[in-house]
Formats: C-alpha cells, structure tokens, sequence
C-alpha cells in the first residue's frame, strides 16, 4: 500500500470534518491514518451536538467519563456517582480530550442531564463542577467557547490560563448577572479575543464596552440585540428621535475599532448603532445588517442620514454582504464603496418607499457594476427588471448560485425567467433556487430543462421553495423535475 505523508493526510482529513463516519472509517485503514484522523475526528467533535442522535452524544460523554478523577477520594466515588457508566478495559488510547477546540457550557449541562438520570440537584451540581475541572486543567487546545449561563467559571482552577488563550467567544447576556458581575471579572483574565459573538444585548453596557474594547486583536465583533423589550420604555418613540435609542457607548467603541475589524454583524435591530459607526469598517470584510424589527422602527429610521454616511464610506475589502428589512439604495450605495471584491450577497425583504421598481433597478445595476467576481447571489427581483437582471448574468461570469425571491405573484407565469437563465447564465453556475412567487409553466419548465441539456451544461441544482397551499407548483412540475434528475440534467 502506497504511504501517504502526515501532512497530505491531515489536509485530507480536515476537509472531512463535517463528516464523522467518513472520519471515523479512514481511523479504521492503519495506525498512521489512526493518528490523524482521531486528532480531527475529536477536535470538532463537540461542535454541534444537535448533529448527533442521543445514543451517539452517551458514547462521546462516556470516552470523556474515563478523563475524570475517581479516586476513593475524589468528589464522584464520595457522592456515589459512578462514571463512566461503561468501562473501558485499559485507559483510552488517546488522550482524546486534549484535542477539543471548542467548548460549549450546553454539551457539559447536556453530558450532566444524560449522566445522572435521578433529579439529585446535588450530585448534578458536582457533576459539573468535575467537568469544569477538567476542562480547564485539560483541554489545553481549546481556542473557541461559548457561555450562555451563569456560573462564575473565572473562580475555577486554572481558569485564568484557560481564558488567556481563547481566540473567539461567544457570550449570552440573557441573565443580567452575566453584564453585572461576570463580565467584569472576565475582563481580568480573557484580553485576546479575535471573535466575539454576543447575544441578548438589550443594554447600553459599560461592562460590555469595557471588554470589547481590552481586546486589541479584535477582528469579528457580532452583535445580537435583545428584542423582547422593544415595546418597552427604553425603545418607545415618544417624540424622541433615532439618536436617542442608540446604544451611545457601543457606538463609541465600535468607531474606536472600526479600522480592525474585518467582520460585523448587527441583528436584528441595526439601527441601534450609529451608521457614522459603519462608515468607518474600512477593512471589513463580512458585513451583515439586518432590520427584523423595521415594522417598529422604519418610520423612525433616518434613512437619509445613512445614505449620507454610506456616501462618504470605502469598503474596499468587502467579500460578504448580508442585509435584511433595507431600502435597496443603502445596500446599493455599499456596493458601489466595495472594491469589487465581493463574492457572496445574500439580500432579503428589501423595504419599498415610492417607486419599488426603480429601487430595485438600482440594486440590480449596483450588482453588475461593482461584483465582478460574485458567486453566489441571494436577491429580491422585481419581474418588471427581468432585462436588468440579465446584465447581472452578463457581467458577474463567476457566479454559482442564485437564489431568486419576488414580492410579486407571477401571473400567467415567470418563464421569461427561465428564458433568460438558459440563455444568459455563466458557465459557473451550479445552483438555481427560487420561491413560491415565481409561477412557471410545465411547457416553460421542461422547456428549460431541455435547453440546458442540450447546451451541455453541467448538471444543476433546481430547487423550488413553495407554499403548499399555493396551487402554481403541482405534482405534475415535480414529475418534470424528477425526470430530468434520472437522465442527469438537474440534481
């Protein structure tokens, strides 16, 4: 058998990591591939635990019960907690725990719940504690962790180590001892932060603003706004102006990071910052502005104002664009400032003003004029711009998926869409999805699938999300469909 170097093996085995069994199979082959495949397998083993079935989630927290200390002194013997629940015959073969990147306090409570299955409060309590022990005195690889609770974990044994060399965290601000108490200590000991992800910000916090700005390698800063309260006193109009419901102090630390941050998100209520906050992200390169809230807010939203900050703004490393519940021009007047570098726009429920389809005819053209190298694409088209659509296809000759919504029920059918697509879209496309408002014909469908297989293009993925309580896509448009996947046209 042909010997594959290490290194080949762990960029092989890297690109696996979404896929365990695949993993799991290659640690099978020989010892060489054991070695690196268990180092992957259990690195983002714990990344996502909703990807695992419970039986599967037992059989990890089992491999990690053999980690704990369960000496006739130690705190689980003492209290008669008997772990692991099955025993291995020798110690495991690998120190298994010492390849985590990631720790979630939702994998330990959920590892406690499925541990202990009597409600002893007690032995759950130093359940978890061990665990914590454990983590911060072990899992010396861990550079990713995610605290949505209320322990004080600062206080635990070599946790000051264990937060100094964090690289991203991700914080929940949903229980306000969390901002008033954890946070400050917090700031003692986790200074190195490159991504930080927080959630339920429903304060101006100067406890927040004071960790985010300690944190001198930040590069990702994402920013999810607590919306239960929004009908609250804080957020009431009451006459006052946008300025007025803005978080002061984020503002003020953002603008102080703006130049180093290369990722932003603000969700769902952006409006909370400053756009003069915006306007200085010089080097992002994600930028993701969502406005769920706009039924409460749009009619107090200076939109003005944004523009004439945008206007000023320069984003000349941009590569991502997310934006939802915005008038199509501020997302326009960013692509215009782009460098055309941007390759990923995902545009959803643009706000209509005046005249729906000239706004819509401007985010089209900013697209063709300024995302050249665009391959993916996820936007609103108003039927009516079908022909300025087509210059996106023209123009964008690297684009390989698109994903097309319309406000407007198309009536009779929207097969000049499917005209235009077969016709006009780059040789790099590969996915075409679209929603339950583009109605097309079973004449125009296959018509389409024909046309497309006959210019031998590559196969495609054809999928459309609809309402079934609409009639305009039937069984016999699936028919079609599932023809056209056996003679290998679509996938």
């Amino acid at each position: 058998m042909v010997q594959i170097v290490h290194d080949v093996l762990l960029l092989i085995f890297t690109e696996l990591q979404d896929y365990p069994a695949t993993l799991y199979s290659c640690a099978l082959v020989n010892s060489s591939w054991c070695s690196v495949a268990v180092n992957i397998l259990w690195k983002f083993v714990l990344n996502d635990l909703s990807d695992y079935k419970q039986e599967t989630r037992e059989k990890i927290y089992n491999v990690i019960a053999h980690f704990l200390p369960d000496g006739p002194e130690d705190p689980l013997p003492i209290n008669n907690i008997l772990l692991p629940s099955i025993k291995f015959p020798r110690r495991p073969t690998f120190e298994y725990i010492e390849y985590f990147n990631r720790i979630s306090q939702c994998w330990i409570r959920d590892m406690v719940r499925l541990s202990i299955d009597e409600e002893s409060t007690q032995k759950k309590y130093i359940l978890e504690k061990e665990i914590y022990k454990l983590v911060f005195s072990r899992c010396i690889n861990v550079r990713n962790f995610s605290w949505y609770y209320t322990e004080k974990l600062y206080n635990y044994p070599n946790a000051k180590s264990f937060f100094s060399n964090l690289y991203t965290l991700e914080i929940s601000l949903e229980h306000n001892v969390v901002a008033s108490q954890i946070l400050p200590e917090l700031s003692n000991i986790c200074y190195n932060i490159i991504n930080l992800e927080i959630h339920y910000c429903k304060e101006d916090s100067p406890n927040l603003v004071t960790f985010i700005d300690i944190q001198n390698n930040l590069q990702s800063l994402r920013l999810y706004f607590s919306d239960d309260d929004y009908e609250d006193d804080e957020y009431e109009n009451n006459g006052s102006d946008e300025e007025e419901n803005q978080f002061t102090l984020l503002n003020e630390v953002i603008t102080k990071k703006a130049k180093k941050l290369k990722q932003v998100t603000l969700s769902p209520i952006m409006t909370l910052i400053n756009p003069e906050s915006i306007s200085g992200l010089i080097n992002i390169q994600a930028l993701e502005l969502n406005n769920e809230n706009y039924d409460e807010t749009c009619e107090d939203i200076d939109w003005y104002k944004w523009e004439k900050c945008l206007g000023k703004a320069s984003f000349p490393h941009l590569e991502y664009l997310e934006t939802s519940f915005l008038p199509n021009n501020i997302e326009s007047l960013i692509l215009e400032k782009s460098g055309g570098n941007v390759l990923e726009i995902d545009i959803r429920y643009p706000l209509e003003f005046q005249d729906y389809q000239t706004e819509n005819k401007q985010i089209i053209r900013a697209i063709c004029n300024h995302c050249p190298k665009l391959r993916r694409l996820t936007l609103d088209i108003d039927p009516r711009n079908l022909d300025e659509f087509n210059g996106i296809l023209s123009n964008c000759t690297q684009l390989e998926k698109l994903y097309l919504a319309t406000k407007k029920f198309i009536i009779p059918n929207g097969d000049e869409l499917l005209k235009i697509m077969v016709n006009g879209s780059p040789a790099t496309l590969r996915e075409f999805l679209f929603d339950d408002n583009w109605n097309f014909s079973l004449e125009g469908l296959e018509s389409f699938l024909i046309s497309w297989k006959c210019k031998d293009r590559f196969p495609i993925k054809f999928k459309h999300y609809f309402d079934k309580m609409l009639i305009s896509w039937t069984d016999n448009h699936e028919n079609i469909l599932e023809k056209y996947k056996r003679n290998g046209t679509i996938i």
